[in-house]
């Protein structure tokens, strides 16, 4: 009887044995994944999205070509990791501080200020979504989401959804690119929401009601400890 139990108990530790090898080398293929992303990300800022070559990331990561390939396939594949990498954290941190907010102008002038905020502490969050041209799919999707809302409601000119979100995007990821970007602060943030307002057509009421706002103060010191970690 003894002899059974411990053959059953031998037997059930070496069943866990492979769940245990595969965690450990699912959580280092995402270590690995990560510090490709990483790595990447000045790679990308400094010369663009169209001039690096695959062994440029490889060299800044210090990993094989084939190392590269078991994650990623191109440098679209990368950019794309590294811009979602870049701006996801930011937005899911921006969201609970406008998600009371009704109006989706006022949504979405305060979530663009929290944004620029971030790049105007961050160089290289700025450095890169400016040379991308990018803001991650998270932004778009909540982006997204405000304009089809102030389309419905009436609240903006444009009628075009497509052409509505290329407005707010494009103006945020020039004005990245500005000279007054590093040292502009929460005054050019503004101005820089407020050009993207009226170029949806908002009233000039709303837009002043929305840049009126404060920033949530929690929210902003989450952004700047973000960056100084």
């Amino acid at each position: 009887m003894a002899d059974k139990t411990s053959t059953k108990t031998l037997s059930a530790g070496l069943s866990t044995r492979p769940h245990h090898r595969t965690a450990i080398g699912q959580a280092q293929r995402e270590k690995t994944r990560a510090h490709i992303i990483d790595s990447a990300i000045p790679v990308f800022a400094e010369l663009g999205p169209d001039v690096p070559v695959i062994d440029d990331f490889v060299k800044a990561a210090g990993v094989s070509r084939g190392t590269f390939y078991n994650y990623f396939q191109t440098t679209r594949e990368l950019l794309d990791a590294c811009i979602d990498a870049m701006s996801n954290e930011v937005i899911e941190t921006i969201i609970p501080a406008v998600r009371d907010l009704s109006d989706p102008v006022h949504r979405l002038a305060t979530a663009a200020r929290l944004y620029y905020r971030k790049a105007t502490h961050d160089p290289l969050f700025r450095a890169f979504l400016g040379s991308v041209s990018g803001i991650g799919a998270v932004a778009m999707e909540h982006a997204r989401g405000d304009l089809e809302e102030a389309i419905a409601q009436g609240q903006v000119q444009v009628r075009d959804i497509e052409l509505a979100q290329a407005i707010a995007v494009g103006v945020m990821v020039f004005a990245l690119k500005s000279r007054l970007a590093p040292s502009g602060g929460d005054e050019q943030g503004a101005e820089v929401v407020r050009a993207i307002l009226r170029g949806l057509g908002a009233s000039a009421q709303n837009i002043d009601d929305a840049l009126a706002r404060e920033l949530p103060a929690v929210d902003a010191c989450r952004l700047a400890v973000a960056t100084a970690a």
